[in-house]
């Protein structure tokens, strides 16, 4: 399994169409086959989203780097920050619930 985290800041005055943005890619995304989970989440203090996906493997993270719908994503989205997203793929050998 595949862990994709990307920290993104926002540029000023776009977090409406950032969020629009994100919804949008969200829901294609989600019905690819091997996505296994993927959301997006906005920090209440500042202009700053983290996308957390989980994929099955590689080719199913290439897919859907190769969607039109994350394409399209990509070439709006990248307009709208004010620094380079920091992206991080993590390798998962073995993941299990955690009960509290």
């Amino acid at each position: 399994m595949l862990v994709l985290a990307a920290k993104c800041v926002g540029k000023p005055d776009h977090k409406s169409e950032i969020l629009r943005l994100a919804t949008a890619v969200a829901e294609p995304s989600r019905a690819e086959t091997g996505c296994i989970s993927y959301t997006f989440y906005e920090s209440p203090s500042n202009n700053e989203f983290l996308f957390f996906e989980e994929w099955a493997d590689q080719p199913a993270l290439d897919f859907h780097f190769q969607t039109a719908h994350f394409q399209d994503f990509v070439r709006q989205f990248s307009e709208l920050l004010a620094q380079p997203p920091n992206i991080r793929v993590y390798e998962i050998a073995n993941a299990r619930d955690l009960e509290m």
